[in-house]
C-alpha cells in the first residue's frame, strides 16, 4: 500500500463510516483494508465515467472516497460529480488526485479550482516525481461559527428598540 492509500485509510479510520461510497478508476487497497479490519461497512464502488448516472439511483453515505476520478473526467463532469457527492450523498469525503506540477497550478484540475469547490487541502505528497494531493470536505468544519456572525452583532442591537431606521 502506497502513502496515498495509507492516508486514505487513516481518514477512513478517523471517520468510522458504516456506509462508504468509492468512486475510483481502480480498486483501492485502503478500502479493502478498512473493510477487512472493521467489518460491517457497506461499500458501494462505482466507476468515474458512469458515476453521475449511477449516483442518481443511490442514497446517502457516511463517507465517500474519490481516487483517480478527476484524471479521467473533464472539468465540467468532475465539478458536477464533486458537487453532487458534497450536496446530496454525504457530508464528509476525501479526494485523491495527481497534479502535473509541484505548485498544483497547471493542468485542467489546478489547486485553486479544487479549493473553489469547498474542499480543503489535507496533504501533498511527492511519490517518485509525481505529485499527489488529498483534499477533504467536512460540512461540520466547512463554515466555522464566527464571533461577528450571530444575531447579537447585527444592526447595532443596543439601539434596536430606541430608534427606528
Amino acid at each position: 500500500m502506497n502513502l496515498v492509500q495509507e492516508i486514505l485509510y487513516e481518514l477512513l479510520e478517523a471517520s468510522e463510516p458504516r456506509s462508504l461510497l468509492c468512486v475510483a478508476d481502480t480498486p483501492l487497497s485502503s478500502v479493502h483494508q478498512y473493510k477487512t479490519h472493521v467489518g460491517g461497512c457497506e461499500v458501494e464502488t462505482i466507476r468515474p465515467e458512469t458515476a453521475l448516472e449511477t449516483l442518481g439511483r443511490m442514497g446517502r453515505f457516511d463517507f465517500a472516497l474519490l481516487s483517480g476520478a478527476l484524471e479521467i473526467l473533464d472539468v465540467q463532469m468532475g465539478s458536477a460529480l464533486i458537487a453532487r457527492i458534497r450536496d446530496v450523498h454525504c457530508h464528509r469525503f476525501a479526494l485523491a488526485c495527481r497534479h502535473q506540477d509541484a505548485n498544483h497550478r497547471d493542468g485542467a484540475w489546478s489547486e485553486p479550482m479544487i479549493l473553489a469547490l469547498a474542499l480543503a487541502l489535507h496533504r501533498r505528497i511527492d511519490l517518485d516525481g509525481v505529485w499527489h494531493s488529498i483534499y477533504t470536505y467536512d460540512i461540520d468544519s466547512y463554515n466555522p461559527e464566527r464571533e461577528w456572525n450571530n444575531p447579537e452583532s447585527w444592526a447595532n442591537p443596543g439601539n434596536f428598540r430606541r430608534y427606528r431606521w
